[in-house]
């Protein structure tokens, strides 16, 4: 790309003094561009512009990933449960609480809830999904080790903001409430592949072999996955 044409996104540079080597980061619809400390801008814009072919077919798909799966917290927005789609309704009431029919998500605020309506949606849709999440990932991951002959020492549920879950060398599997917006084969994809961490605590060939034995289609699971990180950001 020639240096005088205006490049088709806008990039973050993010500098170390560790760094040695230039590289591209393409996060939540982001391109962000590390280097050296020392490293000269117009050598920065050069090598991004060198990278354009690599960096617009992630930045669209993600773009696109956003527009699909975004949850949306206004009155009428999209939310999404189990893979479906449903129409987010708030209103006032009694007290605060929450319902899921086929078609919407309606959340009742106390009359005694003073924040923001936009913010205490939130919140609330939040903590219900972390409460939904104790009650059904928490016995599915249970049962998915029984059957698998991977048990778990404990299983816990948390909020990440970039991972589905964890293994821990104690064999306590951490799993992000998120994943209740997944689709259930999604969700059972990373449950399997937490499990396996209790054998193989890598990404070696040996654990991949392990995981496909459990999930013969995980590498379809892995490329899904790629388009569902807008459930980690809301």
């Amino acid at each position: 790309m020639n240096s005088e044409t205006e490049l088709p996104f806008d990039y973050r540079i993010v500098r170390s003094r560790k760094r040695r080597t230039a590289s591209l980061m393409i996060d939540k619809g982001r391109v962000e561009v590390r280097v050296p400390a020392l490293a000269d801008e117009c050598w920065i814009d050069d090598w991004v512009r060198s990278k354009v072919d690599w960096v617009l077919p992630r930045l669209q798909r993600q773009t696109q990933a956003l527009e699909q799966r975004g949850i949306d917290i206004r009155q009428g927005g999209r939310f999404f449960v189990n893979g479906r789609e449903l129409e987010l309704q708030w209103s006032r009431g009694r007290q605060s609480s929450v319902e899921v029919d086929d078609y919407r998500i309606e959340v009742r605020l106390s009359a005694r809830v003073r924040r923001a309506e936009s913010e205490a949606v939130r919140e609330q849709l939040q903590q219900w999904m972390a409460q939904q999440a104790e009650q059904r990932l928490v016995p599915l991951c249970q049962a998915l080790g029984r059957e698998l002959g991977l048990k778990p020492s404990a299983v816990r549920i948390k909020n990440y903001r970039r991972k589905w879950g964890q293994c821990d060398t104690r064999g306590v599997i951490t799993l992000n409430w998120r994943i209740l917006h997944l689709d259930p084969a999604l969700q059972r994809y990373i449950l399997v592949h937490e499990l396996c961490h209790l054998k193989e605590m890598n990404h070696s060939s040996a654990f991949w072999r392990l995981v496909s034995a459990h999930c013969p289609e995980y590498r379809e699971s892995r490329r899904l996955l790629t388009e569902t990180y807008p459930y980690l950001i809301w």
